[in-house]
């Protein structure tokens, strides 16, 4: 039998873990179910081509809610009923050198693996596709999800942050952030109209305000959330501000909300939401 020398496994044991190392990878590799993580996509170049972008597909029932900016780095979307379902960053990242690129998304309530399929573009034109299972040449990136101990849950806190998360992406004028918190078949009354589902009130309602609204300041006040019976629905009323510009029009308004939130496997999400404005009288 052929013996290694020394210095051959000395070579050997260096090198295994940058080859191993060398494929597209998601940290981080465990998470809980339901949870809110901050992703990193670590993307190295092992070849002689730089890489120049890659996409990386959003398993289901994962809800992305914000795509971190960089110097140097663009990023695009691709939708799906509201939902964001991959995430292409462009970058040059020059042979021998690792890029990282950063999203925050909550995950689904269920235990079932996060497999992220990534598509490593290069400068020759070439492409790589991890998107094989577990022990495959080139294997998805996977993040294991693992239920946590079992703790109360504090339903009125939750939404309470979920209430402030929401004025946050409203402020940000975030429509893909805003998508999760709301039910697809959300109703929506509001300044004497309806909207019904998620996209009709996008499209035909809160889009084109939030792409109208200047110098935008807006945000809940006063939240009282009522849990009801069965402990998948709650209500909630509120104040709410909302101060900005619409091309000469100056908006200073306050105005009472009350909200039906619902609990599915996805989370607490908006079901109906219905508001009443009005000026902003001297001294509020």
């Amino acid at each position: 039998m052929r013996r290694m020398s020394v210095a051959a496994l000395v070579i050997a044991a260096v090198l295994a873990p940058s080859l191993a190392a060398a494929h597209v990878g998601i940290r981080p590799r465990e998470s809980k179910p339901g949870a809110e993580e901050r992703y990193t996509v670590r993307v190295p170049t092992e070849g002689a081509a730089a890489t120049t972008s890659v996409r990386v597909e959003i398993p289901d029932g994962v809800t992305v809610l914000d795509i971190e900016r960089a110097d140097g780095v663009t990023s695009q979307t691709e939708t799906r009923e509201g939902r964001i379902v991959a995430i292409t960053w462009t970058k040059t990242i020059p042979p021998k050198e690792v890029g990282e690129f950063f999203f925050r998304a909550r995950n689904p309530a269920s235990t079932a693996d996060l497999a992220w399929k990534a598509h490593q573009h290069f400068a020759d034109g070439t492409t790589t596709d991890w998107v094989g299972p577990a022990g495959d040449r080139r294997p998805a990136p996977v993040t294991k999800l693992t239920p946590a101990a079992a703790q109360p849950v504090d339903d009125v806190a939750e939404i309470t942050r979920l209430i402030e998360r929401y004025d946050a992406a409203f402020n940000a004028k975030n429509l893909d952030a805003l998508a999760a918190f709301y039910h697809p078949d959300v109703t929506i009354y509001e300044g004497g109209g309806i909207n019904n589902g998620w996209a009709d009130y996008r499209d035909h309602h809160l889009g084109p305000e939030l792409k109208a609204f200047e110098n935008l300041q807006f945000g809940h006040s006063n939240v009282k959330v009522t849990l009801l019976p069965g402990g998948t629905t709650a209500y909630v009323a509120a104040r709410y501000m909302l101060k900005t510009k619409m091309g000469t029009r100056e908006i200073d308004a306050v105005g009472l909300a009350t909200m039906i939130f619902y609990k599915d496997p996805e989370g607490w999400r908006i079901r109906h939401s219905h508001t009443s404005s009005r000026a902003r009288r001297p001294g509020e």
